[in-house]
């Protein structure tokens, strides 16, 4: 297959630049500034420092000696760790070792070189152990540097529960604890794990018998404890619970959810009956125990497009009753089991891409059955607001979509409908941070196939392949007979082919749901030689061998609707989670004022009302 080895032209400005600073700093030509260490001078450029430091940007810009001198003093700074920043900001290359690192880290956070500080994070993080974490975690804290201590948060939420028992939690700061504990990323299913933390740690800095200070007790969720919890540490609660007040917004730990696959059972889904009390729902499937729970779903919708950010489920266009397409986004908050409904699209649309990156939602091509769209638009989380961007180089419907690295792929697909259906041989790439598409072609055809990201690569699971009559799948093993082969491969973010080994699966499947859950690539249903449904999951994880065939099947007709994963509350949390809703309306707010003009053309009425009932599976039944 193609590879994209050809530099843009900004590429090759930059490279340009780079090999040119290099060279004027090995040889010392152009230099306007000196940096003096105790031991060594090094000839620099004013424009270069300025350019990467808002420190010496001001400097040079300041009414300080500095700003008309040509010396800059730093007598405290080892001439090894300056040299080593220096040639990272002349080369982008940096020589770093764990001898090295946090030293490089202070410095360049003092000379606010923040590159230099996210190479070091970078490569921290990449090395970090149960030995190490907690010290990296207190070198982020002490600087308060975002990215960096976010993920030692997530190391440490991952792994509390062996840290807890090393010398270095005993030793943390009061501040550092209480920052540690307050994180919703700690890996506990109950709160009473959070308060025995808390009570182990201060009682190895005082005696067994001292009450717990308030600032330990503000990180411990009482509401998140159910009655027995609360006995059990009620004796340990200040008299003066006046501080204690619980604020308003009380959410799950990590820990405290269990992460599902969502389908859609298609048959009950068009067999709705209204007059009977029938319910709308997804299924959520658990890969650990191969069982399956019901959760609530916000009416009748066919090929819709479905994203998850957190513990947010969020559902947009798709087809209502009699193929009628919609603009509208409903979002469900499977803590709080809640549907709401959100701002529409700008245009209806299904069969579309939905993708979510750093809580902002992309909803791009598709059609409305009557013409191909190549429009984009994205949603932002945090304030609501939908605004378009760039289109499309080609409109597409029935593509797979992944999101890598802050690059949209859009794998496949039809560039016609219904009689006018054809194959698209190719790909089409997003630059979020560009807001620029493009296109490039593949030399075969992958229609029905799923696209996943697993670390740093995306995994493309390859479909049926039109050439032939029988939908023979890219799934199929090769065999004397069919001469088939696998046809799946991996891409880079830039959507470049690269290496990785994509076993083929012992089934030929067309049309399946592919998803990602943890390190695992699921292949669940689909449809087999003749249209025949696939009730079979099958999963694999990169490097690995072959496919396992999950000893269950799916207990439903399912036909690749989903593909997400949710995080759903562990079962003994539900009656006890803050403002959870057992009972509700679900009803239009307003948004959808264009679609319900055209039931009313129509003579179709849609679905105006859902009530939630208690189950012991969550479902929301229809009224």
């Amino acid at each position: 297959m193609e590879q994209r080895e050809d530099l843009t032209d900004e590429e090759a400005v930059r490279a340009c630049i780079i090999t040119g600073l290099k060279e004027m700093y090995l040889s010392e030509s152009l230099s306007d500034i000196n940096l003096q260490t105790a031991e060594k001078r090094f000839p620099c450029h004013r424009v270069v420092l300025a350019s990467v430091s808002p420190y010496f940007k001001g400097l040079f810009n300041g009414p300080m000696e500095e700003a008309v001198l040509r010396e800059v003093c730093l007598p405290d700074v080892p001439s090894s760790i300056l040299q080593t920043i220096l040639n990272y900001v002349y080369t982008g290359e940096a020589d770093l070792t764990m001898d090295n690192v946090e030293e490089l880290f202070m410095v360049s956070s003092r000379l606010q070189i923040r590159t230099m500080q996210d190479a070091c994070s970078s490569y921290l993080l990449k090395r970090m152990d149960d030995e190490n974490c907690l010290w990296i975690y207190r070198l982020a804290h002490s600087h308060n540097h975002g990215i960096f201590l976010e993920g030692t948060l997530n190391y440490i939420g991952w792994n509390l529960s062996s840290l807890s028992v090393t010398e270095d939690f005993f030793h943390l700061e009061m501040e550092e604890l209480v920052h540690i504990l307050s994180s919703d990323d700690l890996m506990v299913s109950s709160e009473l794990a959070v308060y025995n933390l808390a009570r182990s740690w201060w009682e190895f800095r005082t005696q067994k018998d001292n009450p717990l200070p308030l600032e330990l007790w503000k990180v411990v969720r009482l509401p998140l404890m159910n009655p027995d919890e609360l006995e059990e540490v009620r004796k340990d609660i200040p008299s003066d619970d006046s501080g204690l007040q619980p604020p308003k917004e009380i959410r799950l730990r990590r820990g405290m959810f269990e992460e599902r696959i969502l389908c859609m059972d298609t048959i009950a889904f068009k067999e709705i009956d209204l007059e009977a009390n029938e319910d709308y729902h997804l299924n959520a499937y658990d890969p650990t125990t191969e069982s399956w729970m019901r959760i609530p779903f916000c009416g009748f919708l066919e090929n819709a497009g479905i994203a998850s950010i957190g513990c947010c489920l969020y559902v947009s266009g798709g087809f209502r009753q009699e193929r009628r397409p919609s603009n509208a986004l409903h979002m469900y908050d499977s803590e709080l089991n809640e549907w709401k409904e959100l701002p529409p699209m700008t245009h209806p649309r299904a069969c579309h891409g939905f993708l979510a990156y750093r809580n902002v939602l992309y909803a791009f091509g598709g059609h409305n059955n009557r013409r191909l769209l190549d429009s984009m638009e994205c949603f932002r989380v945090l304030d609501n607001t939908w605004r378009n961007v760039a289109h499309m180089p080609q409109a597409l419907h029935s593509f797979a979509s992944a999101v890598l690295k802050g690059s949209l792929f859009a794998i496949g697909g039809m560039t016609g409908i219904c009689a006018n259906r054809l194959h698209h041989k190719g790909f089409q790439l997003y630059d979020i941070l560009t807001d620029t598409w493009s296109q490039f072609s593949l030399p075969e055809v992958f229609s029905g196939a799923g696209a996943v990201t697993v670390g740093d690569k995306l995994y493309v699971i390859a479909g049926d392949d039109p050439k032939h009559g029988d939908q023979r799948s890219a799934f199929e093993p090769p065999s004397e007979k069919t001469k088939t082969i696998c046809r799946s491969f991996c891409m880079d973010h830039l959507g470049r082919i690269c290496d990785g080994a994509i076993p083929p699966i012992l089934a030929s499947l067309a049309g399946s749901a592919v998803v990602r859950w943890k390190h695992r690539i699921y292949i669940m249903g689909g449809d087999g030689p003749g249209a025949m449904s696939h009730y079979t999951i099958f999963h694999w994880s990169p490097g690995e061998p072959k496919w396992t065939l999950c000893e269950k099947k799916i207990p439903f007709l399912f036909d690749g609707y989903g593909g997400v994963t949710l995080p759903i509350p562990l079962k003994h949390l539900s009656t006890i989670i803050p403002r959870r809703k057992s009972q509700y309306n679900f009803k239009r707010s307003g948004y959808e004022e264009e679609d319900r003009s055209e039931e009313r053309e129509s003579g179709q009425t849609g679905v105006e009302k859902i009530v939630a009932k208690d189950s012991a599976e969550n479902v929301v039944y229809l009224e």
